[in-house]
């Protein structure tokens, strides 16, 4: 039986993060357009009547050792906690924006891998240890810029959310020692149970080329694409229907499945691969309202895009 699609005509956003503060996602600043803030030194909260977005800086970032920076991520996400719980919020969704994210440090980590050691511990606290991770963490990007600071922004809602995972690929909590002694801690994507005023009820955190652990078609952006979207439709599948999210095949093989994204951001580090990125979703998701590509270094540098959204 064939499905047909209703084509949704596309708006393409090219949005650079080489600025000192990389942007948010086009649809996040449009739920906050004239939202109650209050800033304090380094903390902005944005506030309406469902949601707050939570915004915290870590100036100079790039400077900090090793240690700095993995006590400054927990000061960071410990305060969000602490601000959550007196807004009796729960968090939905984070992105993370890392300075030089692939940049080695003292002990042979990566930034992003000291980031995620300051994250897991206080994630720790927050929940009560890693045996909760499956069930209470939320879906996360974890993207590089070029400026100094270190960005983290939570949105949160009333209600928690529900995580999902991929099994075609490991929980990042349950990742080897070869990402890090502590690894990134995030579930690949949240159910929102009201979503009233956003775009969709799935929100899918940075999804790319990965396979199991391991980043698969290094040097191939095409199947990388192909690779990622298979991944995409996964996360859909087993939101919508509680099922295995067993999908196999190449992206055109996931056509229906993929006519639940609305939202869609593509992390592209090299700004000369913007164009095929851009006709590779279209002609991928057919019902697409927007997609935003976005410069920006991905925190394993064998990766050529990564791609966020939120589904119905």
């Amino acid at each position: 039986m064939s499905t047909s699609f209703t084509v949704t005509p596309l708006t393409i956003l090219r949005r650079t993060a080489d600025s000192q503060e990389p942007p948010l996602a086009a649809w996040v600043e449009e739920l906050f357009p004239s939202a109650d803030s209050i800033a304090s030194k380094h903390t902005l909260v944005r506030r309406r009547e469902d949601f707050v977005l939570l915004s915290v800086r870590v100036r100079q970032a790039v400077a900090l050792r090793l240690e700095e920076l993995e006590a400054q991520t927990f000061s960071a996400y410990e305060s969000i906690a602490r601000s959550l719980a007196a807004e009796q919020m729960h968090a939905v969704r984070f992105w993370n924006h890392v300075p030089r994210i692939n940049e080695i440090m003292s002990d042979g980590r990566d930034r992003y891998m000291v980031f995620n050691a300051g994250r897991y511990r206080a994630y720790c606290n927050w929940y009560g240890g890693p045996g909760e991770f499956e069930r209470q963490v939320s879906t996360a990007s974890g993207i590089g810029h070029w400026g100094r600071d270190l960005f983290i922004h939570c949105l949160a809602m009333k209600q928690p959310g529900i995580a999902v995972e991929n099994p075609r690929q490991v929980a990042p909590y349950h990742y080897s020692k070869r990402f890090g002694p502590l690894p990134p801690a995030f579930a690949r994507a949240t159910i929102l149970k009201d979503a009233a005023d956003l775009p969709g009820k799935i929100l899918v955190g940075g999804t790319a080329s990965v396979r199991g652990e391991d980043s698969v078609h290094v040097g191939d952006l095409r199947q990388q694409l192909d690779e990622t979207f298979v991944n995409l439709a996964a996360l859909v599948t087993g939101a919508t229907k509680g099922s295995n999210g067993k999908i196999n095949g190449n992206g055109s093989s996931t056509r229906g499945v993929l006519s639940h994204y609305r939202e869609l951001r593509a992390y592209v580090p090299d700004e000369s691969n913007f164009d095929q990125v851009i006709a590779a979703v279209s002609a991928a998701f057919p019902t697409l309202a927007r997609l935003e590509v976005l410069r920006a270094d991905l925190c394993r540098s064998e990766l050529l895009v990564e791609i966020e959204g939120v589904a119905t």
